[in-house]
């Protein structure tokens, strides 16, 4: 299993509840449709610092190559026809937002 971590930060100009009722209620639901992770969860973070991260999405794959043919439907006019950069940039610089890795749990009480 491979776990994309993806730092998202808010466009200037777009009120933060707007972003997050976008990024929850548009944004993933298309993305679950089009990436089909088996895994995607959304963290908003609470504090607003100033050019900051305003959340991180977590999304789950069996496999680095079914993360890149996920990645090859995004590019797609439907993968990329919910507006997320009208409210985003995080997107368009992978090399800086984007992070692979391994999940250790310490403690799982649920």
């Amino acid at each position: 299993m491979v776990k994309k971590i993806l730092f998202i930060q808010n466009r200037t100009g777009i009120k933060r509840s707007n972003f997050f009722d976008h990024w929850e209620n548009i944004h993933a639901p298309h993305m679950v449709n089009v990436l089909k992770p088996q895994k995607y969860i959304l963290t908003f973070f609470e504090e607003d610092i100033e050019n900051g991260c305003c959340g991180m999405a977590e999304l789950w794959f069996n496999s680095e190559s079914e993360y890149q043919e996920a990645m090859e439907r995004r590019k797609t006019e439907y993968g990329s026809s919910d507006n997320w950069h009208d409210v985003a940039k995080a997107w368009p610089d992978p090399d800086r937002y984007e992070y692979t890795g391994r999940e250790i749990k310490i403690v799982d009480n649920t």
